[in-house]
């Protein structure tokens, strides 16, 4: 049997380690991956740098004030591979890291919520609570879109008193953050009970806006108790943190700002009915009270007792009259609210039969804005259709 030339384990793993380390290409090299794994363990960093076909371990010895990475960020690291010919392991030894793409976005984010931190926008101690029963409410948005609409059907379903007024700014786009700001210094100018900034879900990117120094800012100055309601339950916006309370969607903040009137006006009449119940106890007891009292006292005061009998049963009789009229009143003042209210309801207006046409977010208003082969939706009272213009005929 021919002799097998072989080399060890430890003198491959060598020669690997030698090759890498020794290769002038690969020191000091930009590589460009995704965090995960990420921990820190003193002044280091262990973690794993990968992308859609494979994954390195890495290491940043001493990484003092450097950038500080999250699990699912894209970075680029600079450094050299690293053969470890003991262990047989391939690394990367990092010396420096800058994010890269959202990573940036999210790091200057990052940046301008420490900045406004330090500067108090966000002390928990500043923030008002939120109004028990809001009469007027101002909401921030857009009117495109089934946003505003959500809000006020979620509103009106049991509160029909309270007055809402929409100031449409644009959400998203270049001027979004300017107009935003005008926006919220004009609510803040109406004499409104809280105001709500909102806007649904969306990109990183489209609730950019939210997160404009000026916007912030401009949240953070509002005299009139503020909500921001921006994105779905798991989107954060500098907004939040700068406003009296944050919604987790705009649906959340209507809720969080409505009543429910027909069980404050059943406080009311119980209130009123207690009061009387109370009024009429405590006029028996003083009642009774005389009586026990005319046993022990001469004949002679029987006129004057007598007397007295009379004006307490006055005294009951007006009582109970007058709290049966401020109840009577109580209970017709609150069903003409009720009335007017149901008048006002837009959801009653689309119940007789009129229907609100949109064709994507914007609204239809005349025949001629058709035109055939158009895709369109209809709203009505009790939902929703969609369909198709087959011809057009203006008349005229």
């Amino acid at each position: 049997m021919a002799k097998i030339n072989y080399i060890t384990v430890s003198e491959l793993n060598y020669y690997l380690s030698r090759i890498v380390s020794g290769e002038e290409l690969l020191q000091n090299i930009p590589v460009l991956g995704e965090v995960s794994g990420l921990s820190v363990s003193g002044s280091h960093l262990y973690f794993t740098i990968k992308d859609e076909g494979a994954q390195l371990q890495a290491c940043f010895f001493n990484f003092g004030k450097s950038y500080l990475p999250q699990n699912g960020e894209q970075v680029i690291l600079f450094g050299s591979p690293d053969f470890y010919a003991r262990g047989g392991r391939m690394s990367f030894i990092v010396n420096k890291i800058e994010p890269f793409g959202r990573g940036k976005l999210f790091a200057e984010l990052e940046k301008l919520k420490q900045k406004l931190a330090a500067e108090g926008l966000f002390d928990t101690s500043r923030k008002r609570p939120l109004p028990r029963f809001p009469m007027n409410i101002g909401i921030v948005t857009s009117m495109s879109g089934a946003v505003i609409y959500d809000m006020v059907n979620t509103f009106r379903k049991t509160n029909k008193i309270t007055n809402i007024t929409v100031i449409n700014v644009p959400v998203q786009g270049e001027g979004a953050p300017q107009a935003i700001c005008d926006g919220l210094r004009l609510a803040d100018k109406q004499g409104f009970d809280a105001v709500i900034l909102a806007r649904g879900g969306g990109s990183v990117e489209d609730l950019m806006p939210f997160n404009d120094e000026r916007v912030v800012r401009a949240v953070y100055n509002m005299k009139t108790v503020t909500v921001s309601a921006v994105g779905h339950e798991t989107d954060f916006s500098l907004t939040d943190f700068a406003a009296d309370a944050r919604a987790m969607t705009p649906t959340a903040a209507a809720e969080m700002l409505s009543f429910d009137t027909d069980e404050i006006a059943e406080q009311i009449i119980s209130t009123i009915k207690y009061a009387a119940k109370t009024l009429t106890a405590r006029t028996d007891a003083l009642y009774n009270k005389v009586l026990s009292s005319t046993k022990e006292v001469n004949y002679i005061c029987k006129a004057k007792l007598d007397s007295y009998t009379q004006r307490i049963n006055k005294a009951v009789t007006k009582a109970e009259l007058l709290t049966e009229a401020k109840l009577s009143a109580s209970e017709r003042k609150t069903e003409n609210l009720l009335s007017k209210l149901s008048a006002l309801n837009p959801a009653n207006i689309l119940g007789k039969g009129y229907f609100r046409a949109m064709s994507g977010n914007r609204q239809i208003n005349k025949i001629a804005e058709f035109k055939a082969g158009d895709a369109f939706r209809l709203y009505g009272a009790d939902g929703t259709l969609d369909a198709e213009v087959k011809s057009v005929n203006i008349e005229k």
